[in-house]
């Protein structure tokens, strides 16, 4: 909630997606607080089993990347906290992904499986301006993601969602900065007709201050 800069109590009674929803604790934190929220991602085609196997190897790998990461500088003790809040996102998922089957669907932009407008609010978090080359503050080698989807997912994440908010919007890589793609991709959806605004974010990540904000876009008629 505080990434996005958002209140439970408000989200109840509208529909929220969650895109990547990846294997986080997102979608269960809302089971907990009875909000109509559902996450899509290519990985729900798999097991359980399967799914809870990576989630334990990818936060061994974030955690042995962070160790050596000489810009974070964190302490032991802060590292075990790190790991466990991972640990106990990776739980909460692996029950609702089994208990609610069906609050977890298959799909990946840039195209969705879901009618127009299907959304009040779309949250997409650590995939858009991330995953673009290193050479414009992403953390990707080549341009798989490139400007292109980075329009076409945008596009249809407005198509189903009458609000989205996309986090973060800063450069993960070189010098700190707006991610280069942020402002080209918001001044087409303005001339679209879309309302465009940048919501200050409550939470920080890795001690990013500047720039710690989501991307708000507010579909147009």
């Amino acid at each position: 909630m505080d990434m996005y800069a958002l209140d439970a109590d408000a989200l109840r009674g509208k529909r929220v997606l969650d895109c990547p929803g990846g294997p986080s604790g997102l979608v269960a934190g809302a089971i907990e607080r009875d909000i109509n929220m559902v996450a899509v991602d290519p990985q729900y085609s798999e097991t359980a089993e399967t799914l809870a196997r990576r989630g334990a190897d990818d936060i061994k790998l974030t955690i042995n990347k962070a160790r050596k990461d000489p810009s974070l500088r964190m302490e032991d003790s802060e590292y075990a906290v790190f790991e466990q809040e991972k640990q106990n996102a990776l739980a909460a998922f692996m029950q609702a992904y089994r208990v609610h089957p069906e609050r977890f669907v298959v799909g990946s932009l840039p195209e969705l499986p879901f009618e127009n407008g299907a959304f009040d609010l779309v949250l997409s978090g650590h995939l858009l301006f991330v995953y673009a080359p290193r050479s414009l503050g992403g953390i990707m080698k080549s341009e798989l993601f490139d400007l292109d989807f980075h329009i076409a997912a945008v596009r249809e994440l407005i198509r189903v969602g009458k609000e989205v908010r996309i986090f973060p919007t800063y450069a993960f890589t070189g010098e700190v900065r707006r991610q280069p793609w942020v402002e080209p991709v918001s001044e087409i959806f303005r001339r679209e007709g879309h309302e465009v605004s940048f919501i200050p974010s409550r939470w920080q990540q890795q001690g990013h201050v500047d720039f710690n904000d989501s991307l708000r876009i507010v579909r147009g008629v």
